[in-house]
């Protein structure tokens, strides 16, 4: 069923494309997925802080401001699943970069027997309104990718949305912060496979910074090692 549906969703969306020819998730020029102009603006290495990991470093493809907001938002809460091909194959060339530029990090890949990418938890609201989980599709690409390079990994769930938190607006990193320790948890399901592992943390959008670091502040409470995360995009800071 699963696969039927998938299906029939991906003859409907060629349709939609026939009649309705689509443009750049950046900036709307016609009959591109993202153009070359939008694309270039996601090979940036942009650092961000990041709490209780080894690294104390996390690292974006691109600011969150301008065309790049404009094709995030359009990919992550508008559909536009065509996206995740561009934005997976900058993160690829962003994590090359970064191992290729951090001899420590790479060191620590390469003593890792094995290596767990976890994806920021989204609440099971989020999932329903947005019909999919958006940073899985990214995780799937990472993992073959850095298995072709020779390293053991794996995408899993580690971490998860507490049910019982409620879903409030927030505004500036202190609410974010409080609301984001209140509500990631541990994943028992999952993490009772896997003891002291070494992980790395995927996230699309990194604002103030508080649910990355909270997820780092999980996975270290107990027993992971945090190498450090790598993200689509992150606020540029304020001076």
């Amino acid at each position: 069923m699963g696969r039927f549906a998938q299906l029939i969703k991906q003859i409907a969306r060629e349709c939609v494309n026939l009649l309705f020819p689509r443009g750049c998730s950046g900036c709307d020029a016609p009959d591109e997925v993202l153009c070359e102009r939008c694309s270039n603006r996601l090979r940036l290495c942009v650092p961000f802080t990041l709490q209780h990991s080894t690294s104390h470093t996390g690292f974006a493809c691109a600011f969150y401001t301008g065309t790049v907001r404009q094709m995030v938002l359009n990919w992550k809460d508008h559909g536009d699943e065509e996206c995740d091909v561009p934005i997976s194959q900058a993160l690829c060339r962003l994590t090359d970069h970064v191992f290729a530029h951090n001899a420590e990090l790479l060191r620590s890949m390469n003593r890792a027997e094995t290596i767990v990418l976890v994806p920021a938890p989204s609440s099971s609201k989020s999932v329903r309104r947005r019909g999919r989980s958006q940073v899985k599709p990214l995780g799937r690409a990472l993992c073959r990718h850095w298995s072709s390079l020779g390293w053991q990994v794996h995408c899993l769930p580690l971490l998860r949305v507490c049910s019982s938190a409620k879903s409030v607006q927030t505004s500036g990193a202190r609410q974010r912060a409080r609301r984001a320790s209140q509500s990631i948890i541990l994943n028992t399901r999952v993490s009772s496979a896997m003891q002291s592992a070494t992980v790395i943390l995927l996230d699309d959008i990194v604002t103030t910074g508080a649910t990355i670091n909270q997820c780092a502040k999980v996975l270290d409470e107990h027993g992971f090692t945090v190498l450090c995360a790598f993200a689509v995009a992150c606020t540029p800071t304020r001076e």
